[in-house]
């Protein structure tokens, strides 16, 4: 029988290397973007010398991007205010999940699979505070105002991503690390072979959009999340990426719409009987905006109905 405190070594081995490639990538990214700070001045000054030079009058071009960046400001406040506390407080479905869950675990133990609950769950964050009412024992502290935190409830994941630039123009590019949440899964097989492993995760959550691009300007707004999965036995046996679970970008919107689905990842890999594995299924959150009044948020966190809900591990030797 597997002791307990191994896979709870490995587990925190494993998210300590992975937390440092994570941290190398905040460091990076505050580089160049200390590095794009000083671009920007440069350019803008190049494109402010272009538009004078064509006869327009920077000041009055000046006081017409302040007036449409202050109206749009004035437009997405009201429209967050009218809209998103309609998702943000809507009925959690966390009876249905698990009623959903005991099904699918009854049919894949009947065919012959093992099915497991979650281990554990871990929390990346650039900026740690951002996601401060996220439920863990400690926050592990990171470069400048990053960090890590094992959730105490590992299959109640809470985590979210905004992005909000209020210039008139999209002359900005975001340089910070996005947050990225995994959890993560641990059996031992019984014999040597190969072996399929499915996680099975709940995603409850929603996102809003909202920008209103003219001719004259960029705006635009989006979310993104991704997923890819891994296992460890000896090492870390490879990343296998999938599809993008939701991709949305538009250009002129106004929107809050929920997002509620169930996504079944898989892995496939020789293993070793007798020796335990770690399965890690992970994801990054992503909300990207550009412009006045634009505004993106991807959101598993707020209120008692978002959240990411890990439901098992099913594996079958193939």
């Amino acid at each position: 029988m597997m002791s307990h405190d191994l896979p709870e070594r490995r587990l925190r081995e494993l998210t300590e290397s992975r937390f440092k490639d994570y941290a190398g990538e905040v460091l990076r990214a505050k580089s160049w973007a200390d590095r794009d700070a000083g671009q920007q001045t440069a350019r803008e000054k190049r494109r402010r010398d272009f538009v004078s030079s064509i006869g327009i009058d920077l000041k009055k071009f000046d006081a017409g991007l302040e007036k449409d960046n202050r109206a749009q400001e004035a437009e997405l406040k009201s429209f967050l205010a009218a809209f998103r506390h309609k998702s943000a407080g809507r009925r959690p479905l966390r009876a249905a999940d698990a009623r959903a869950a005991a099904h699918h675990s009854e049919v894949l133990a009947e065919s012959g699979r093992m099915v497991l609950p979650v281990f554990a769950s871990s929390i990346f964050a650039a900026e740690k505070a951002q996601l401060a009412d996220i439920g863990g024992l400690e926050w592990i502290d990171g470069p400048i105002d990053s960090g890590w935190v094992f959730p105490d409830d590992p299959s109640l994941i809470r985590i979210k991503d905004t992005r909000h630039y209020p210039n008139a123009l999209c002359w900005d590019n975001r340089q910070d690390a996005l947050p990225e949440f995994a959890t993560h899964f641990t059996f031992v097989p019984a014999e040597t072979g190969t072996y399929e492993m499915t996680a099975v995760l709940a995603f409850h959550g929603f996102y809003v959009l909202r920008c209103d691009d003219s001719w004259w300007n960029c705006r635009d707004a989006g979310v993104r999340l991704t997923a890819q999965m891994n296992a460890n036995q000896y090492f870390e046996i490879g990343w296998r990426g999938f599809p993008a679970l939701l991709d949305v970008e538009k250009d002129n919107t106004e929107e809050v719409t929920n997002f509620d689905r169930t996504f079944f990842l898989d892995y496939t890999t020789p293993l070793r009987g007798g020796d335990p594995v770690m399965v890690t299924a992970k994801g990054v959150v992503q909300a990207y905006a550009h412009g006045g009044g634009a505004y993106a948020e991807l959101n598993f966190a707020d209120g008692a109905a978002n959240y990411i809900q890990p439901l098992f591990l099913s594996v079958q030797r193939v």
